[in-house]
């Protein structure tokens, strides 16, 4: 991006208008009008009402009006939705998470030990979600009362271990129910106006009111080529893992620590024991995050229209935190006896993602986000068993592929 310029007093640089050229008010010079100098500076862009005054208080360098002209042109992108009365958004969100075992190694009393303990692990993990969001009143620029429709919730889970496998549908309380969410003194007040209400209270709470890709705006308007810092807060918004729990709570557990909602065993001994397939969000909410964003260049065309794009990269890091409850592991269940201590465990995870954001010129919303992310794990457990202790090693890698789709429509006026 080019220097951006106003008018000054003084300062250095100067040009000066000849008879017989043209200036921004499409005057011709005549031969009587003295020429005097103008001076810019890099203070910011000239209005186009100061190119069109610049004639009368200072006669223009020789420089062509288109040139100009483009230094009166806004410099700045307002990055930030447009909201309306009237406006339905309809949100649709697809994820994909792998995860696999690349090495695997076990040692009791510093022995090698020969045993595959999770060598053959491996998990897939699948999202579907479709929204719609009714904006029924707007204050300041910001959504106030909304109607929102869960339209579609699927979730699959697929846990595979050797010959043993476990293939879950996910269960979504708030598939087919509708709430409507009001913004008062700070405060989303929630009700479910269609559809059953969820048993437990805790899935209406938490609900925002505005789309969750305006969690990755920059807080002041930048210029092409700038950056700015996203926040890991931000970014599970964005990508809707601060909603994980609400959209896809974790299945209730039955006695002797079994949950339901399984078809284990297809193909094998089946799945008794075997937990869920990793979800992307832990490692997400767990991680430590250095991630920025860039507005690229211009504009991109796509399907006919016109987006601003912002490139977003970053990396994150940290310590996975264990699961809770029975059928952590199968090295664990395998070896660990009743009564024995628990386990000292390091669990490294790292992430690098590259994501795009697109953001509709003439809508003035967010269009698509595009995540593209690889994830590495390192864990290291040990166990004690009177004097005997062992230690287990085992990195797995994964990818996540996740996008988000906007589409915008408005309410057709009746004629009157």
């Amino acid at each position: 991006m080019g220097p951006r310029f106003a008018p000054i007093p003084n300062g250095q640089g100067t040009g000066r208008a000849l008879a017989g050229e043209v200036v921004a008010s499409g005057r011709e010079l005549n031969s009587n009008e003295s020429e005097s100098p103008l001076r810019f500076s890099k203070t910011g862009p000239l209005s186009f009402e100061t190119v069109a005054l610049i004639h009368s208080e200072v006669p223009m360098s020789r420089l062509l009006i288109p040139a100009l002209l483009a230094l009166a042109l806004p410099t700045d992108t307002p990055l930030a939705t447009e909201y309306k009365t009237g406006t339905t958004y309809t949100v649709t969100v697809e994820s994909e998470f792998a995860m696999e075992t690349t090495s695997s190694s076990a040692e009791r009393d510093g022995e090698p030990v020969e045993a595959n303990f999770g060598g053959d692990l491996s998990s897939e993990l699948s999202r579907e979600v479709v929204i719609k969001d009714h904006i029924l009143a707007v204050e300041n620029g910001k959504p106030t009362h909304i109607r929102r429709e869960f339209a579609t919730l699927k979730g699959r889970s697929l846990m595979t271990f050797g010959e043993n496998e476990r293939d879950s549908d996910l269960d979504c309380p708030l598939q087919g129910v509708t709430l409507e969410l009001t913004k008062a003194d700070g405060e989303v007040q929630t009700e479910v106006v269609e559809g059953s209400a969820p048993d437990d209270d805790a899935l209406l709470v938490g609900h925002e009111l505005s789309l969750a890709l305006d969690a990755l705006y920059p807080a002041e308007e930048v210029s092409a080529g700038e950056a700015w810092e996203i926040s890991g807060e931000n970014l599970l918004r964005a990508m809707g893992f601060n909603q994980e729990a609400t959209l896809f709570p974790a299945p209730a557990q039955e006695e002797g620590g079994e949950r339901e909602g399984g078809r284990g065993g297809r193909g094998g001994r089946g799945g008794r024991g075997m937990r869920g397939a990793e979800s992307a969000a832990r490692y997400f909410a767990a991680a430590t995050w250095e991630l920025e964003g860039v507005l690229e260049e211009g504009t991109e065309e796509r399907d006919g229209a016109q987006y601003y794009v912002v490139l977003i990269k970053g990396e994150g890091s940290g310590e996975l935190p264990e699961r809770e409850g029975r059928g952590r592991d199968r090295e664990q269940r395998l070896w660990t006896p009743s009564g024995a201590s628990s386990p000292a465990i390091e669990n490294s995870f790292s992430i690098d993602m590259e994501a795009k954001l697109f953001l509709s010129v003439a809508g003035r919303h967010p269009s698509r986000f595009e995540v593209e992310a690889n994830l590495t794990t390192s864990s290291t457990r040990e166990r004690q068993r009177g004097e005997s202790s062992m230690i287990t090693r085992s990195e797995r890698a994964g990818t996540l592929e996740h996008t988000v789709d906007i589409e915008r429509t408005e309410v057709e006026k009746e004629d009157k």
